[in-house]
């Protein structure tokens, strides 16, 4: 095993890692009793990609691609799960779900209908579109803190964990010359750049942000008012 194969071995590792970081928004709803004001976007458009870079794992004899997006399948299927569970409005999260199954089972129709030595390039190429097609969900995310003005639903925690994991898989794109991974990473990576820089500019209500130490925005104001 030369060493880019560690690095897969490494990088496949830590991405299952990461599958549990929505854990910690679970955690969050039960502590409300509900998440309203939270997003399920990023939790549903992720599993498209997840689908397809499962699909191009299959069409390329890509064990770790195949275990790496199965998992994650798995467990984001149960995040949705709890979410709506949690949500007051479900019939939005149903609606994403019935539009997510549909895009999915065009997207392979279509690569089946393609000639097998086209196919496996074919769904990279679509599995690369789904995934900077997936910053939507964060760049929604990113204009609706905006305009609350906070920070507050968009776990830091998650985002911190995004950039090394980012920054690893694009790295690993251009080592092993995938041409799909690297630039679809290269852009999740300065969308992750500018929502962690927007911690400083729209503090959280209600929690200190780790790391940078950015204090909640309602203790900013009573620290003021005390002055």
């Amino acid at each position: 095993m030369n060493a880019i194969e560690l690095f897969g071995l490494w990088l496949a590792v830590f991405s299952i890692g990461f599958t549990f970081l929505p854990i910690f928004q679970v955690l969050e709803w039960k502590k409300r009793g509900s998440s309203d004001g939270f997003s399920s976007i990023n939790l549903v458009l992720p599993m498209l990609m997840m689908s397809c870079w499962f699909k191009h794992g299959i069409l390329t004899d890509d064990k770790n691609n195949m275990m790496i997006n199965g998992i994650n399948l798995f467990f984001f299927t149960f995040y949705v799960s709890i979410f709506a569970y949690y949500q007051s409005r479900r019939r939005n999260v149903l609606m994403q779900v019935m539009s997510l199954l549909t895009t999915i089972y065009f997207i392979f129709k279509h690569v089946d209908n393609t000639h097998p030595d086209k196919a496996p390039d074919v769904m990279g190429s679509i599995a690369a579109g789904t995934q900077i097609f997936g910053m939507i969900g964060g760049i929604y995310d990113l204009l609706r803190a905006i305009k609350l003005g906070t920070m507050e639903y968009i776990p830091a925690v998650i985002q911190f964990a995004i950039f090394p994991l980012t920054a690893q898989w694009t790295l690993f794109g251009y080592l092993v010359g995938n041409q799909y991974m690297f630039i679809a990473n290269i852009a999740g990576l300065l969308l992750n750049i500018v929502t962690l820089a927007a911690y400083f500019v729209y503090p959280p209500l209600t929690w200190k942000v780790p790391i940078f130490n950015i204090e909640p925005q309602r203790k900013i104001k009573s620290d003021k008012k005390k002055q």
